[in-house]
């Protein structure tokens, strides 16, 4: 008896699977001192989207593309799908019971007939009952991988998402700007077509030659290829963003603003440290990591007996109605011993290698992620620069326009004097907006790279 309790402790020993080690993202991360960006003592959370990018009519946007995207709700399938598999691996894991009926014609000759020749029963039925114990732990650590498998997915979605909610906005605020560059192209447009009548008013009166005129003309031409083009993009734009909201041929969008008259993005107040420990994307490899860990320690067990509980019963009968002519049963414990198996140890081989791979991908992924923190913090803060420098010019050229106004009011200066510094203040005018635009999307760049959700 004591040696029948010992081997049960044995048993519930083996059974408590072994804690999985992993060293964490901020242990692969510098110091947040190190980063361009600082963030706030106090604060806890990483902010919210809208709350560092402000952008006009995206709300109606973002809640229509989570409705009605095929593409998104592709990825919620997905979802559903890993989920439903999740018990696919541990299936064995369970209980089985099996039964079944047959009918089959012949003959036997044995020794306990005396070897005379005779029927066998037609009719045999069957019942297995079969239950392996988890005697290892092989069966909980690959219930929690497919925990962890569960949660991969989750992460990989909340990713998609975020990616999804950040191209929308791009497509948008483009959208915007081009609808503003293609106002300023039309007064350009306006401006140079007046100039190109008083030259042509001075080569009749013979105050120019006729190439000064041509050179008018061609400059025309030339903003009405810009023309085209900032529409040519502009309806691109358009077909990719209404592609978004789940119609590439639907033309309803909310009224589209002007980008100058929406707020700046700010830089956001957080430690970058903070900010990697919830990024999904980095998340998905950390789970895909610990699932490989418990998948690797499970292969081994491959490799170890199995203890199995095992039930079985058969009955056989020439008549239905007498089912049970002949019948055995049995039950007991049963213990398998893979003295062989190549198939299992090259699988034990793969799962080692596995692992190291998802830990080198999850490193690299860590060095990705600092590197993109990084990049859109200095080019974030670089166009904030360039954008002021353009501003501080077209508030310049504003000044200067005014002037020749005046000037011209007064008989100073002719015509064509303040067109050329029209011309020169719609041209500053497209270089602050191109600036403005840029600022946006690099805010873009550094709320992805954060992973700055968005607030439902």
């Amino acid at each position: 008896m004591p040696k029948f309790y010992l081997f049960l402790l044995f048993l519930f020993w083996g059974c408590k699977s072994k804690h999985i080690d992993i060293t964490t993202t901020e242990s692969h991360t510098p110091p947040d001192h190190h980063f361009s960006l600082s963030g706030e003592s106090n604060a806890s959370n990483v902010p919210f989207f809208q709350s560092i990018i402000k952008i006009n009519g995206l709300d109606s946007l973002v809640s229509r593309a989570l409705l009605k995207n095929p593409d998104w709700k592709v990825q919620l399938a997905k979802v559903e799908l890993v989920r439903v598999k999740s018990g696919l691996p541990t299936a064995d894991s369970e209980p089985k019971l099996n039964a079944q009926l047959g009918f089959k014609e012949g003959k036997e000759n044995t020794r306990e007939s005396g070897f005379v020749e005779q029927s066998i029963p037609n009719w045999q039925t069957g019942a297995l009952f079969d239950w392996e114990i988890d005697l290892w732990g092989k069966w909980k650590l690959l219930k929690k991988s497919s925990i962890l498998h569960i949660q991969e997915a989750e992460y990989l979605k909340e990713a998609s998402k975020l990616t999804f909610i950040h191209e929308i906005a791009r497509s948008w605020l483009l959208i915007c700007a081009l609808k503003e560059e293609m106002q300023i192209l039309e007064e350009a447009t306006a401006s140079q077509k007046k100039s190109l009548v008083f030259y042509g008013q001075r080569v009749q009166a013979g105050l120019d030659n006729n190439t000064t005129y041509v050179r008018q003309k061609i400059a025309l031409e030339q903003i009405k290829l810009e023309q085209s083009k900032v529409f040519r993009l502009f309806e691109t734009a358009k077909i990719r963003l209404c592609s978004l909201l789940g119609n590439p041929l639907q033309a309803e969008l909310p009224e589209i603003i002007k980008l100058s008259d929406m707020e700046i993005p700010s830089l956001p107040e957080i430690f970058p440290t903070r900010a990697l420990k919830n990024l999904p994307h980095l998340k998905v490899k950390e789970a895909k990591l610990k699932e490989s860990l418990l998948l690797k320690k499970s292969s081994q067990y491959d490799l170890y007996p199995s203890l199995s509980f095992r039930a079985s019963g058969i009955s056989m009968s020439s008549d239905l109605s007498t089912p049970f002519k002949q019948w055995k049963a049995s039950f007991g414990p049963v213990l398998n011993l893979p003295i062989w198996s190549p198939k299992k140890k090259i699988a034990r081989k793969a799962a080692f290698s596995q692992a190291e791979l998802y830990k080198d991908e999850w490193n690299a992924s860590i060095n990705l992620a600092i590197e993109e923190i990084e990049l859109a913090t200095k080019s974030f803060i670089m166009s904030q620069n360039e954008h002021a420098i353009a501003s501080n010019a077209s508030k310049e050229i504003a000044k200067v326009y005014a002037t020749t106004l005046e000037q011209l009011q007064v008989g100073l200066i002719s015509q064509l004097e303040l067109l050329e510094d029209e011309r020169q203040y719609l041209s500053i005018q497209r270089d602050e907006l191109s600036t403005r635009l840029q600022v946006f999307q690099f805010a873009l760049n550094l709320s992805k790279s954060l992973g700055l959700r968005w607030e439902e």
